[in-house]
């Protein structure tokens, strides 16, 4: 372990917290817990973060990540070769969410940290903030998703996507709760179509 680099002692310590987290919640993962999770000392975990509170935040930051990247590649997809107007904008909405599904069956332990983390930190004085700006976060990668569709479809949003944004973070969520609580994907599936049958009737522009 003393040869490690430390981004790679930090990339460790961060897969244990997420797999301690999800197994134990935010309260069940002290810095002891998770050292020995990630097979090392307490004085590595110490060395690579200045203390639990440190740890936390990083965590927040890449699960946002990795979520926002999870996005980007499923609207990067669709868009590339969608037809235009009201099937173009239903299938890359289709599609995005379908992603989204894709990638919490693959890692549902990911997703639980998550949620943890976002009531643990606003509860946590010095780490309030961290849930908001998550959503921010979401909010901002939505609306530019939503553009981006509507210029690849060739239609127009009755209202600034910012506003929009919200709608499908809500279904995303409720998502994420679906399959942790049901492991039912058909379940999600239909949270999705319900979303992509919102969203058509905020679409005010076709060809």
């Amino acid at each position: 372990m003393a040869r490690m680099p430390v981004e790679k002692r930090r990339e460790l310590l961060l897969d244990a917290a997420f797999r301690v987290i999800a197994r134990n919640g935010v309260d069940g993962a002290t810095t002891r817990a998770i050292s020995a999770e990630a097979g090392v000392t307490l004085s590595t975990f110490h060395y690579v973060f200045a203390s639990r509170d440190d740890l936390l935040a990083a965590l927040v930051q890449r699960g946002t990540d990795t979520e926002l990247s999870v996005i980007a590649e499923a609207l990067t997809i669709t868009a590339s070769g969608t037809t235009t107007g009201i099937d173009g904008i239903r299938i890359m909405l289709r599609e995005s969410l379908s992603g989204y599904i894709d990638g919490v069956v693959a890692d549902p332990d990911r997703e639980q940290a998550m949620i943890s983390l976002n009531q643990y930190a606003r509860q946590t004085r010095g780490l309030a903030t961290l849930g908001a700006d998550m959503y921010r976060r979401y909010y901002e990668a939505i609306a530019d998703g939503l553009a981006l569709a509507a210029r690849q479809a060739d239609v127009d949003w009755d209202r600034p996507t910012h506003e929009l944004a919200p709608l499908v973070v809500a279904a995303t969520d409720g998502i994420t709760l679906a399959y942790l609580n049901t492991r039912d994907r058909g379940v999600c599936i239909r949270i999705a179509e319900a979303t992509v049958t919102l969203m058509l009737t905020h679409v005010t522009r076709t060809h």
